[in-house]
């Protein structure tokens, strides 16, 4: 199934993806409206119809409930129902997750806090994966979810965990990613097998994945709702714009060989440089 699509939503903020410095692992977060993040965009209808492939096609490698994320199910349904979402009370739990999944443009999941007060991934739906599976994320932490992405846990670890256990309630957090690939495939799940970028690639086979995500503490339950909202652009579209096209380019130049491996970029990176310099 391809999953480009004809409609696009309005130009990114770049600044937020592409910042004028050098790279590095950041959290980049500020303040946002939750039902803003999650109302629907221009290309609703193509995303939820995309996302109900999915779901149908392998509900299992898309989705997962642990007994412990249930009632962070039951608050985020309450709530979403607040936001207009329909979904039957009488469904099971499996049931009212997967409605919610297809409901929602956004991928998400719960990081259910332990007896010790860690938090740890619990459950949720992601049909739109940047290379990962939601089912090998069950029960880790997110300095283990982290753990092979280059330098993060050493610059950002420590961070992260305290920044989960002093959220507010119903206080939105937002921050942005970006990824590559050679796909616009939204789904890059690791059965896939995506193409990797190398350095024979045109302008035509490069796309970046921007990650628009949040961070919302449930009120009862105390979980947090992480969400990811995927965007999939062509290289092209950042390039018209001369300030991100520099900026990315900063970037790439002062990423680290071990985090260019990460993202990607390790055989591609010099390619891309030159796209930019176009």
């Amino acid at each position: 199934m391809h999953e480009n699509d004809t409609k696009h939503s309005p130009q990114p903020e770049w600044k937020r993806f592409f910042p004028a410095a050098d790279h590095r692992w950041a959290m980049g977060l500020r303040r946002g409206n939750a039902a803003e993040f999650l109302a629907p965009s221009e290309v609703a209808k193509q995303v939820r119809a995309e996302r109900s492939h999915w779901l149908k096609d392998d509900p299992h490698k898309y989705a997962a409930l642990t007994p412990v994320a249930e009632t962070s199910l039951n608050e985020t349904v309450e709530w979403a129902r607040s936001l207009g979402v329909e979904i039957d009370a009488s469904l099971s739990p499996w049931e009212q997750l997967l409605s919610l999944g297809r409901a929602w443009e956004v991928d998400f999941v719960w990081l259910v806090v332990d007896e010790v007060g860690i938090y740890r991934v619990a459950g949720g739906v992601v049909c739109f994966p940047s290379s990962w599976a939601l089912q090998a994320k069950l029960g880790c932490t997110l300095s283990e979810t982290h753990h092979p992405v280059a330098g993060l846990n050493a610059a950002l670890g420590r961070q992260i965990d305290t920044f989960l256990n002093k959220l507010v309630p119903e206080e939105a957090w937002l921050r942005e990613n970006a990824g590559y690939c050679r796909s616009a495939d939204r789904n890059q799940h690791p059965t896939r097998r995506s193409q990797p970028l190398d350095a024979a690639i045109s302008l035509d086979e490069v796309w970046v994945r921007l990650e628009h995500q949040m961070l919302l503490k449930m009120p009862l339950s105390k979980s947090v709702l992480f969400a990811i909202r995927v965007e999939v652009v062509p290289l092209q579209q950042v390039l018209e714009s001369a300030e991100a096209a520099a900026n990315l380019a900063r970037h790439l130049i002062t990423m680290s060989p071990a985090a260019a491996e990460y993202k990607g970029l390790s055989m591609a990176r010099d390619a891309i440089l030159l796209l930019t310099r176009r």
